[in-house]
């Protein structure tokens, strides 16, 4: 984990997550050491934390649908982490591309919470195109983070980012679009 990850020392404290977000308390369950776990087999306990986590330790609120992928929040961080090390941390404004941003739309919105990054984020599918835009306009972030949906308008927005943006491809190793329709692969993958 990278040394500047906020969990990498510190993980979640489940009890106090439950107890202060009742739709994170519903997944919290006592193990039989007394401790309290979370079980990450299960698609909407993981949607919880990532929402939880999101909103606790960022301020943002978000809505994933549970047919997409729910990114994980400290694994997603590390990446803005190692960007913000590639691009010598936060000294001024810079510009990213996502590419395959998902239904969470979560590096924009962390780039941008965090950062005060501009960010282009493309999709193909639309229900992950919809919820992304939702994403980051209940977020108040529409002026650091603009929508690209490759079905309904092509690549042309692609022309107007300067040559010196930072290129994510995002596309998760669980999802595949080779003959142009999203099939998942096996979950536990992720």
């Amino acid at each position: 984990m990278h040394p500047r990850n906020r969990y990498k020392d510190k993980p979640p404290d489940f009890a106090y997550l439950a107890s202060k977000y009742p739709d994170f308390q519903q997944h919290v369950h006592t193990s039989l050491t007394g401790r309290p776990v979370v079980n990450f087999k299960e698609p909407e306990a993981v949607r919880a934390l990532t929402c939880t986590l999101l909103k606790e330790d960022f301020g943002l609120t978000i809505e994933i649908p549970l047919e997409r992928l729910i990114p994980t929040v400290p694994l997603r961080l590390n990446y803005i982490h190692w960007v913000e090390d590639l691009i010598d941390g936060q000294k001024q404004p810079r510009r990213g591309i996502d590419i395959g941003t998902g239904a969470s739309c979560i590096y924009p919105l962390l780039g941008a919470t965090m950062n005060g990054w501009y960010f282009l984020a493309t999709e193909v599918d639309d229900i992950c195109f919809d919820y992304a835009k939702k994403n980051v306009e209940q977020n108040n972030l529409s002026d650091l983070v603009k929508g690209e949906c490759w079905l309904r308008h092509g690549v042309d927005g692609m022309m107007l980012l300067a040559p010196t943006q930072i290129l994510w491809n995002c596309k998760s190793p669980a999802e595949d679009f080779t003959d142009g329709r999203l099939k998942r692969r096996d979950r536990n993958y992720l």
